[in-house]
């Protein structure tokens, strides 16, 4: 993803990569790179924002793309599968991204 395709989203970058590094939903997403399938199952949770959608996207069943995002909720320590969940979440992967370069 390009800065140019962030639009308001780019607004992140702004921010101090240090708060952006001490933030725990930017540290939750950080921890799931050791494991990429859960953090490419999350991504595509959040660019459709429906379970089943991911599910086609990633080539899975529906029901195993619901135990990964259960599990990954416990590690984000939030509901994703809420509307400020998915929100917080598309947030932290795109100031995690942001950091990543």
């Amino acid at each position: 993803m390009s800065h140019a395709d962030l639009g308001a989203l780019a607004l992140l970058a702004e921010v101090p990569s240090d708060a952006v590094r001490g933030n725990a939903d930017v540290t939750a997403i950080a921890r799931l790179t050791d494991a990429p399938e859960d953090l490419r199952t999350l991504e595509a949770y959040c660019a459709t924002s429906s379970l089943r959608r991911a599910a086609d996207l990633l080539h899975l069943h529906h029901s195993s793309v619901a135990r990964r995002l259960e599990l990954i909720g416990k590690t984000l320590g939030f509901e994703r599968t809420e509307p400020a969940g998915l929100l917080r979440a598309g947030l932290a992967l795109t100031a995690w991204r942001l950091l990543d370069g």
